[in-house]
C-alpha cells in the first residue's frame, strides 16, 4: 500500500482535503476567465462565512448572561475568522503559491532516482499521522453537524437570527449553510497539512542538495516561508485564544459534554501547531546539513575555485526557520511544548 503512495497521489490527497477552502491555486496553465472565476469563488467564500459569523455575534448579544453559550459561539467565530483571514491572505499570495506549487510539482515529475528513494522516505515518515489527522478532522466537523439529530438543538450552530425561521424552507436552508460552513472551517484547518506539505518538501529538497550541493532551494525554501507565514501566525494566534477559553472553561460548572467539546476542541488546535512545527524543525536540520554534507567532501582535493565556492558556502550558508519578524522568532517544538503548558495549567 505505501509503496503505491507516490509523491503525486499525496499532493493530490491533500488537495482534496483543502479543496474547500478554495486556497490551493489553480494551474499556472488555466486562462484569465478560470482565474477570475476562482477568485470570485474565494469571495464568495469570505461572504459565506460572514454571513454565519454575524448572527453568532447577535446570539452573543442576545446571550451574553450564559457563558455556555456565548463560550461556543466565541469558539466557532474565532474559527470562521480563521476562514476569513487565511482566504484573504490565499488570495493575496496567488501567484506566490501557485508558483511554489507549479515548482513542487515539476521537481516531482523530473526527480531522479535517488530523489525518488528521499520523497519516498519522507511518505512512510508522515503519511500515518497526517492521514489520520485529515481523518479527525473532517470526523470532527460531521460530529458537529449531526449534532440536532441526538439534541433538542435545532441547527449544528447556536447562533440567533434576526427574522422568522420556522418555515421548513428557511431552516433547510440555514441548515445546509451551516453545514457547508463547518466543513470549510475542517478544509482551514487541514491547510495546514497543506503548509507542512510544502515544508516537508522543502525538508527533501534540502536533503537532495547536500547530495547534489545545489543552491537554488534556499530560493524555494525563502518562498515557501513567505508564502506560509502569517497563515500560521494566525492558526497560533487563534490557538492560543482558544486553549485559554478552554482554561476557563475547565474551572467552571459545567456539564461533562461541554467539557469534552473544548478539550477536543483545544487537542484539534494542537494539532494543528503540531502539523506546522515538525516540518519546520526537521527543514531547520536539513539546511544546517547542506553545510555539513559540504565540509564533508574531500573539497582540500579541488582546484582553488572549489574551494572558494566550498568557503562561500560554509561561511553564508545559514539554517532556514520558519519565522515572522518581532512576533514569530522561531516555529518549533519549543512553542508547542509552550502551548500545552499553558492547557495543562489552565486545567484543574
Amino acid at each position: 500500500m505505501l509503496k503505491q503512495l507516490t509523491p503525486e497521489k499525496v499532493i493530490y490527497i491533500t488537495w482534496v482535503s483543502v479543496a474547500l477552502t478554495l486556497c490551493w491555486p489553480l494551474p499556472a496553465n488555466n486562462g484569465k476567465i478560470q482565474v477570475f472565476m476562482f477568485k470570485a469563488l474565494q469571495i464568495i467564500s469570505i461572504i459565506n462565512a460572514f454571513i454565519l459569523l454575524l448572527p453568532l455575534l447577535y446570539s452573543v448579544y442576545l446571550h451574553f448572561d450564559d457563558v455556555i453559550i456565548v463560550s461556543k459561539c466565541v469558539a466557532v467565530s474565532i474559527g470562521l475568522t480563521q476562514v476569513i483571514t487565511q482566504t484573504i491572505i490565499c488570495f493575496a499570495k496567488y501567484d506566490s503559491l501557485q508558483h511554489v506549487i507549479e515548482e513542487m510539482i515539476i521537481c516531482i515529475k523530473a526527480a531522479q532516482q535517488y530523489e525518488e528513494k528521499i520523497f519516498h522516505k519522507y511518505i512512510e515518515k508522515c503519511y500515518t499521522f497526517y492521514a489520520c489527522s485529515i481523518t479527525c478532522m473532517y470526523l470532527t466537523a460531521t460530529a458537529f453537524i449531526i449534532g440536532p439529530a441526538f439534541s433538542p438543538a435545532s441547527f449544528p450552530i447556536d447562533a440567533e437570527y434576526p427574522f422568522q425561521i420556522n418555515y421548513t424552507s428557511v431552516k433547510i436552508i440555514i441548515y445546509l449553510q451551516q453545514t457547508l460552513v463547518g466543513f470549510q472551517c475542517a478544509a482551514h484547518v487541514c491547510l495546514s497539512i497543506f503548509g507542512a506539505l510544502l515544508l516537508w518538501f522543502t525538508a527533501a529538497r534540502f536533503e537532495c542538495l547536500a547530495v547534489e550541493l545545489q543552491k537554488i532551494t534556499n530560493i524555494y525554501a525563502k518562498k515557501v516561508v513567505i508564502s506560509f507565514r502569517f497563515i500560521i501566525l494566525y492558526a497560533i494566534a487563534v490557538s492560543t485564544f482558544v486553549l485559554i477559553l478552554d482554561g476557563i472553561i475547565m474551572i467552571m460548572k459545567v456539564s461533562l459534554i461541554v467539557k469534552v467539546q473544548f478539550i477536543t476542541l483545544s487537542l484539534t488546535m494542537l494539532t494543528e501547531i503540531y502539523i506546522y512545527a515538525w516540518p519546520a524543525d526537521y527543514m531547520k536540520d536539513m539546511s544546517t546539513n547542506v553545510s555539513k554534507s559540504v565540509y564533508n567532501i574531500t573539497w582540500y582535493k579541488q582546484t582553488l575555485r572549489m574551494q572558494k565556492d566550498v568557503l562561500n558556502i560554509l561561511v553564508y550558508q545559514q539554517p532556514i526557520i520558519f519565522s515572522v519578524n518581532c512576533i514569530l522568532p522561531e516555529l518549533s517544538f519549543t512553542l508547542l511544548l509552550l502551548a500545552i503548558r499553558v492547557m495543562i495549567e489552565d486545567d484543574p
